[in-house]
């Protein structure tokens, strides 16, 4: 069984516009339908002990979030981001660990202030990239979420779902495999809970975590 570590953001202290708490439950139940032992973290309690069990790093954090609570913590954070376990991050996650370059590095989008943005919350029904192994079978992708625009993505990435902002395609998901085999995906949706009670929604997740999982 794999194990996964989801860090989460702690709601009204790293970012008072998301519930974190809501958020990183629904995906902790989404992964435990498909077998995977799922250990949820605030990110500020993340010791390098629980860095080094996980087969998989979700981060479902915001703009303050901190990679535990000491040096250790961090450096073992950056060892992993620097490592071919993969990674996956959602959502604000293009957001947070401002203060780890290699965070950054290793996700390879970023959200810029005054640049990125989101139109209105709604929904939103997409068809996603039936060429890459994620995307492949899946219809639509239907959620009633944010839609993030403009991010700047700095690592070239294979674009799974995208939704377009005046004629302009705007990646919602970008999963990247890297020469050493790393594994990295992008998942720009999951402002609240109602994102994951979408069945289309869901089982994206559960393609991206298949695809990182899949070199293990």
């Amino acid at each position: 069984m794999s194990e996964v570590l989801l860090v989460s953001g702690v709601s009204g202290r790293d970012d008072p516009w998301h519930d974190f708490g809501a958020t990183s439950a629904a995906i902790a139940e989404i992964l435990a339908t498909d077998g995977l032992d799922v250990a949820l973290l605030p990110s500020g309690e993340v010791r390098d002990a629980d860095l080094e069990a996980a087969d998989l790093l979700v981060v479902n954090c915001g703009l303050d979030s901190a990679p535990g609570a000491d040096s250790a913590a961090t450096a073992a954070f950056v060892e992993v981001l620097r490592s071919r376990r993969p990674v996956l991050g959602v959502h604000t996650a293009a957001n947070a660990f401002a203060a780890v370059p290699a965070w950054t590095d290793r996700l390879g989008v970023r959200w810029v202030e005054g640049v990125s943005m989101h139109p209105p919350i709604g929904w939103l029904a997409e068809p996603p990239d039936q060429a890459h192994p994620i995307g492949a079978g899946l219809d639509v992708v239907e959620a009633f979420d944010e839609r993030y625009s403009n991010l700047d993505i700095n690592r070239p990435a294979e674009i799974v779902l995208f939704h377009s902002l005046d004629g302009v395609e705007q990646p919602l998901s970008l999963a990247r495999q890297d020469p050493d085999g790393r594994r990295t995906v992008y998942d720009a949706l999951g402002h609240g809970p109602e994102s994951y009670a979408s069945t289309s929604r869901g089982e994206l997740l559960r393609r991206e975590v298949n695809w990182l999982l899949a070199t293990r």
